[in-house]
Formats: C-alpha cells, structure tokens, sequence
C-alpha cells in the first residue's frame, strides 16, 4: 500500500475517534451535572429522625437506626443494632493487587446489571459497618461487593490480635485492595459495569483507587464512576490535624484522638504513633513512611481522574475537619467531572439523614453507571423512612467559595514523622 494512503487513513482515522470523543465527553459532563443538581434539589433534614424497618433486609425486623450507629454499635455483629447480612450475600475471597488475601459479601443479581463496591472507613469491624449500605444498593438492583480492607478483617480479633503479613498502610495499599475488588467484581457473570463508593476512610481509598486507574490505558480501568463520603484529601494532613500541640513540630507532638483509632483498629493494637504504623509497613513492603504517605494526597490525585467523581463533606465533622473538603475542591477547578459539596450539618461521613444520603447515592449511579439510567430493575428508593420538613440540600451548603491549587497546597502539613521536611503530598505533585 502507498505510504501516503496509509498515513492518510491513519489520521483520518484518529480524528473520526477524536470527533466521536467530542460529544461523548459533553454527554457525560450533562449527566454528571445533572445528577448533582438532582441530589442538590433532594430535602435533607438535619435533624433526622429514624423511625420503623430498613426494608433492605427483605426477611424484615430490622430497626431503622441513626446513622451514627454505622461506626458504632451498629456495625458490631450480634449486637442487637447490628443488622446479619441479607439473604442473597455470600462469603467470597479474592487476592489483591501484590496477592494480599481479602474477603468480602457479594450479592449477585440475576441477568445483567451494574455493581457497586462499597468500601468501609477506619472501623475495626470493616464490612459490617457498611452492612446496611451493601444492603440498600442491592434491593435497588445492584450487585454489589463489600469487603475488608487489609489488615481490617474480623479474623485477627480472635486470632490473639497478632500482627497481620500484609499490615495496613494507611492508605497506599488499601487503594490497590480497591482496585482489585473492582475488577473481582466486574469478572463476575452479569455485571456490566462497576462504580465506587466509600465513607471516611473509604472515601479517601475511593479517590485513591480512582487516581491509579487513571494511571492505566482505558480498557485496564474497571470503574465508570466514584462517590467519596468524608474521605480525608491528605492523610498526612488529617494526621498533622489531630496533633497536640497544635502546630507541633517534632519530637514534640503527640496525636491522641488518632492514636485512640490506632490502638482500636490497627493489630496489634500497641501503639498510638502512626509513624510506628509506617514504619511497620516500611519493613513488610520496602517503602519508607515518607514515600508511603505521598501516595496519600487524594486532593492531588484528583487531577488522574478520568471518570466522574463526587466528594461530599459536612462542615461540623469532628473527625474529618472541613479544610478537607477545601483541599479537595482547590483540586476540582477545572475538572467538568468533579465537584465538592460541604454540608452545613452532617457530622461524619454516615450522615444525620439516612434518607437523604442513600438518595443521593442512588441517583449517582443511576445516572453515571452505563446501563444504569436504561435497565428498569435499577432503583432509586431508599429503603428508610424519610423525615419532613427538610429543605433542599442545595440550600444547606457552606460556602467554599472559589478555593485554588494554591490554597489548597497551603493546608497541606509538613511531614508528621519529621516536621523539617514539607508535606510528602508535594513528592509527588502530578
């Protein structure tokens, strides 16, 4: 063939791809907005009240409870707040990206249908404490996957609490164990499409995951669409948040609130030092806690991201402070794919009405997963009781006004494990 008819059919090729790319992209950016505007327009009531049965749980008698009841007795099995997994969930196990072994619920929907992972925050009962949520997204038609995090699993409890191989990390591995219960999920028969969705910390492990599949060519990445819940933008600046004194430089600075999640969360449960953590996991992966915590910074990250991603935060969140969210949306500027929501009142992460944030998710997924807006088994009803009298979510927003990169780059902490050194979020500044 001639060498000019070639490299004409080439490029012409490549701008029928880049023309076909066009209105796609503006496809995608019209439903993203809108299902903000959808969430926004939706009422939420701050001072929610629960009342009645989740019908998630279609064998009924379980209690519709306060949200907060998540990450506390709520997500403690045999507690009597603590609901059992739904019939239809089963046990699975699957390795993740560097062969760590995981366990998680699968609920399987017959045919084909869109799944959802759903993944826990910084909470010693890992996927219990997600039960409920798992639970919702499959009574609205999802297959849907919750699972432990490394180092979370229920197991190590009753196995003396003796440090676990493949320790947690803070952050950086746990992403991978996201991106691996993507593509478990996806490989299942009848799943056509998979988003995310996390809280706290799974929130944070939510960008994270994004941000590495933004790294891949397009047919490696498995999801089509993320939800962060009060995820920290910087985990080394959450870190720095919670130090006393404030503005601390080391060896002076003690964190006491995030030392109390350490003890409670992390085996072996001997240390209130995050950089005792790190340095754990410096030994059993080889990479210094400096490094490890700059593959950290979601509020970067965000910029890899191909698909659309949400961040939802609660201006009187007393774990998760609301800088955060101001890190992240100094990030979103630009990005037609992302925005940033600051409630007025939510408290952290499982927010004061349940109706409202299972809405919301709802009409994410049902908008922005392909298949989803098309396939009538997919629903969008909580399964809670909704309280009256809320305004809409749009009008109960703190204002956060036009943040920039530089703003947010200027919240960003210096190294908690070395003070002198600059914030390792700037390691690797894409």
């Amino acid at each position: 063939m001639n060498p000019l008819r070639t490299l004409s059919l080439a490029l012409g090729a490549a701008f029928v791809a880049l023309v076909a790319a066009v209105p796609a992209q503006a496809d995608l950016t019209a439903k993203f907005q809108g299902a903000v505007s959808q969430i926004l327009a939706q009422p939420y009531q701050a001072q929610y009240v629960p009342l009645g049965y989740d019908s998630a749980f279609p064998y009924g008698g379980v209690l519709n409870t306060f949200p907060v009841q998540d990450y506390t007795s709520g997500s403690k099995a045999g507690n009597p707040d603590a609901p059992p997994w739904p019939i239809g969930f089963e046990l699975v196990s699957f390795t993740s990206l560097d062969g760590a072994p995981l366990k998680g619920h699968i609920a399987r929907q017959p045919g084909n249908h869109p799944g959802v992972v759903v993944v826990h925050g910084f909470n010693s009962n890992g996927r219990d404490s997600a039960v409920r949520w798992a639970a919702m997204l499959a009574r609205n038609g999802y297959n849907v996957l919750a699972f432990d995090l490394r180092g979370f699993p229920p197991e190590y409890r009753a196995g003396g609490n003796q440090p676990l191989p493949n320790p947690q990390t803070l952050g950086w591995k746990e992403a991978e164990d996201v991106v691996a219960a993507g593509r478990f999920l996806k490989a299942q028969a009848g799943v056509t499409s998979v988003g995310v969705v996390g809280w706290s910390f799974g929130g944070q492990e939510t960008v994270l995951a994004l941000g590495l599949e933004g790294l891949l060519p397009e047919t490696s990445r498995v999801f089509q669409a993320g939800l962060n819940f009060s995820g920290p933008a910087d985990q080394n600046s959450q870190i720095y948040s919670t130090a006393v004194p404030m503005g601390c430089q080391t060896p002076l600075c003690t964190f006491p609130v995030t030392g109390a999640l350490l003890i409670l969360v992390v085996p072996p449960s001997d240390t209130t030092n995050p950089c005792t953590v790190l340095t754990r996991a410096q030994t059993r992966y080889g990479v210094d806690p400096y490094t490890i915590m700059s593959r950290t910074d979601g509020f970067q990250k965000q910029t890899v991201v191909k698909v659309p991603l949400l961040n939802v935060y609660a201006n009187d969140d007393p774990l998760v402070a609301p800088f955060q969210a101001t890190m992240m949306a100094g990030y979103n500027a630009g990005k037609p794919l992302q925005r940033t929501l600051l409630l007025n009142e939510g408290l952290h992460a499982y927010y004061n009405d349940r109706w409202w944030q299972s809405k919301a998710t709802l009409l994410y997924f049902k908008a922005l997963l392909p298949g989803a807006s098309v396939d009538g088994t997919i629903t969008t009803e909580p399964t809670v009781n909704q309280t009256a009298g809320g305004a809409p979510v749009g009008e109960q927003l703190a204002d956060l006004r036009t943040p920039t990169r530089a703003a947010a780059d200027a919240l960003a902490a210096p190294f908690v494990c070395d003070t002198t050194r600059p914030s390792p979020a700037f390691a690797s500044m894409p």
